[in-house]
């Protein structure tokens, strides 16, 4: 479908609707201007109530004009015209927006809803500029029942995709490691103070995305649960935005077979079910602002590249794979330019459209990290290659150049797809795709390189390289690969459903000529691919007791959870040395929300408890308190296990 243009001109109900828009502009700015000072009980009217008043008497004003020959020219004059009131309108309220936030941020009376709701009443009026697609019902019954098996299909993985995600959410991992428990303590301060600015950061995490954790708290709880459930939704949601970018790409049977096997991806299963990761969103924000962004561009529909450039607006207030996303998207288009000329400078509307929506809705955000750099650059300086010094503490150390190391940070980042195993924030012995997975994964690379004349492919060829670069050029250490190549993952298994297409077609069972083989072959691999994947999280992670990184780790989200049903208020000590100790890992203070626990380092003979205290030992003091427990019978010993090792111990005084 191509463009059409909206009627304007010649309408008085042009002008009434833009001097209507700018008397509810002038009442918006009077109540956000207001609610930003102090209450005064002394005065009769607030500060900027004329401001009100006079927003009200333009918006009266707009229904008082009358149509004159004049007024009529003028109504189709270029900015009273319909595309450019809406751009228009959604700029204004964006920056409306940003200088709010600016100002609620100074003072005490802060609700951040009604700010929020104009800055997505901007991203819907941008959008709406550019929507010119009918909507009729029957039409869309139509389509529905066309395109029934492929709709009941997708539902059908993705529902898979919800039960492997959700399935004991709370209980698998059983414990929290301490990044779990930082966001779960950072989400609850998200009330008041800086993290109450939606468009603010911490540690690169959106502001907005944390106060939706501490909703999902507020709701079910101070639980495992609660903290995962974000997540867990994105990595469902990951099956139907995957499918549509690989449907676009290499059509209805490829993006089947990529959406099965992210489905039961034992990477992508793990790190659905924590909340420390959050790339995870990354694998299906990407692939959906990917794919309206190609549609748009091959269809030159302008409302689906508007789309894509607001959700990567939208994005950054979720985490930072935002920032390779507008990345790509930029070298993309520039490759485009410099290389598909021809069908790039026909779809240039669109692709300006795409920066529209990006430039007016990220302006909060933009306005945020102007005014607090240091935030926005803090993870870059703490584990950047160039920003933290790691580069030429490695240079001195290893006497390598820069090339050499950085060409060897690119090969280990792209290895942890396929080699090194997954252990940051996980802990499994395998890497994040199988050995079947890999192989059709390095044949399906080259299938993408070969079509990359196609823009489709180059963009998805942008989409791995750019993400695996920007792992192995920018961030170190090179053990968190593992898990920040999540960003690269779905186009990695786009390309091995597209190896896997290939060498059947090779060996003589190709779709085409022995349908019934390919069925039979494909689905013996993806079969043996579930069974994998299934056994290594389940069965051979899962019940492991290896999450957390090590047993310190572990103890810490034990403790906090015994420390939440200690039944009274009175003190708990926990016998700690150099290395068990209460606040090593913030998932204690998250599980036991925040029950004070004194450490107690010195022999337990020192100790002098009071009847109803609680005393806990770490792994190392066990024998000492069942020892002093002993000496002093009639309390409650309860002993808590991590798998094989005893890690907990706990005694009531009588």
């Amino acid at each position: 479908m191509t463009e059409q243009e909206h009627e304007t001109g010649g309408d008085i109900r042009n002008i009434r609707r833009f001097i209507a828009f700018l008397g509810i502009l002038f009442i918006l700015i009077s109540q956000f201007l207001i609610f930003s000072q102090p209450v005064d009980n002394v005065i009769v009217f607030p500060p900027y109530t004329w401001l009100a008043v006079f927003g009200v008497l333009i918006l009266a004003l707009s229904q008082l004009i009358r149509p004159t020959l004049f007024l009529q020219k003028m109504s189709a004059w270029f900015i009273f015209q319909e595309r450019m009131f809406w751009v228009l309108a959604a700029f204004l309220m964006s920056v409306l927006v940003t200088v709010a936030t600016a100002n609620l941020m100074l003072f005490a009376r802060i609700n951040y809803i009604p700010v929020v709701t104009i800055w997505l009443f901007s991203a819907w009026a941008y959008v709406y500029t550019f929507f010119n697609v009918s909507i009729n019902l029957n039409a869309f019954l139509d389509w529905l029942k066309k395109n029934r098996n492929e709709i009941l299909a997708v539902a059908a993985i993705t529902l898979l995709a919800a039960a492997f995600r959700f399935y004991r959410l709370g209980g698998i991992p059983r414990i929290l490691d301490g990044d779990e428990g930082l966001i779960g303590l950072a989400a609850q301060t998200t009330t008041s103070g800086l993290l109450a600015n939606p468009f603010s950061l911490w540690e690169n995490f959106g502001a907005m995305y944390l106060q939706l954790i501490n909703t999902s708290i507020g709701f079910f709880g101070v639980s495992s649960f609660a903290l995962r459930l974000l997540p867990a939704i994105g990595g469902t949601l990951a099956i139907p935005s995957l499918y549509l970018l690989t449907r676009w790409i290499g059509g209805k049977r490829i993006a089947l077979i990529t959406a099965l096997i992210i489905a039961f991806s034992h990477s992508h299963i793990h790190f659905s079910r924590i909340v420390s990761v959050a790339y995870i969103h990354g694998t299906w924000l990407a692939p959906l602002e990917l794919y309206l962004l190609i549609s748009g561009l091959e269809k030159r529909e302008s409302w689906r590249t508007a789309l894509g450039g607001v959700l990567v607006a939208i994005h950054f207030s979720i985490y930072l794979t935002a920032q390779v996303i507008i990345a790509l998207v930029f070298v993309f288009m520039l490759l485009a330019f410099l290389f598909y000329r021809p069908w790039f400078k026909a779809r240039l509307s669109q692709a300006m459209v795409f920066w529209g929506g990006f430039l007016i809705v990220i302006l909060p955000s933009a306005f945020y990290i102007y005014r607090n750099t240091n935030e926005f650059l803090n993870r870059m300086a703490q584990n950047g290659t160039f920003q933290s010094g790691w580069l030429e503490l490695t240079m001195q150390s290893t006497g390598q150049s820069v090339i050499e190391i950085l060409f060897g940070r690119f090969v280990h980042a792209f290895l942890s797809l396929t080699y090194y195993p997954a252990l940051d924030f996980y802990g499994s012995s395998s890497p994040m795709m199988s050995m079947i997975s890999s192989t059709m994964f390095l044949a399906g690379l080259l299938v993408a390189l070969w079509r990359i004349r196609n823009p489709a492919y180059l963009l998805l060829n942008g989409y791995f390289w750019g993400a695996t670069f920007s792992v192995g050029i920018f961030a170190i250490p090179p053990s968190a690969d593992s898990y920040r190549m999540l960003m690269a993952l779905p186009s990695a298994l786009v390309m091995a459903a597209l190896g896997l297409d290939q060498v059947l077609e090779l060996l003589g069972f190709g779709w085409k000529t022995s349908r019934n083989a390919y069925i039979l072959s494909s689905s013996a691999v993806l079969v043996s691919l579930l069974i994998f994947n299934m056994w290594t999280y389940y069965g051979d992670f899962a019940g492991k007791c290896r999450f957390g990184g090590n047993l310190v780790g572990r103890f810490a989200s034990y403790l906090g959870s015994y420390a939440r049903v200690v039944d009274n208020e009175l003190p708990i000590y926990l016998l700690s040395d150099s290395i068990y100790f209460y606040g090593s890992h913030a998932s204690t203070d998250y599980l036991s929300e925040r029950r004070a626990i004194t450490n107690f380092p010195d022999p337990i003979d020192m100790l002098e408890p009071i009847s109803g205290e609680t005393i806990i030992a770490n792994p190392e003091r066990i024998p000492e308190l069942e020892a002093w427990a002993r000496l002093h019978p009639g309390g409650s010993l309860h002993y808590r296990y991590d798998c094989s090792n005893t890690i907990l111990l706990a005694y009531q005084v009588p």
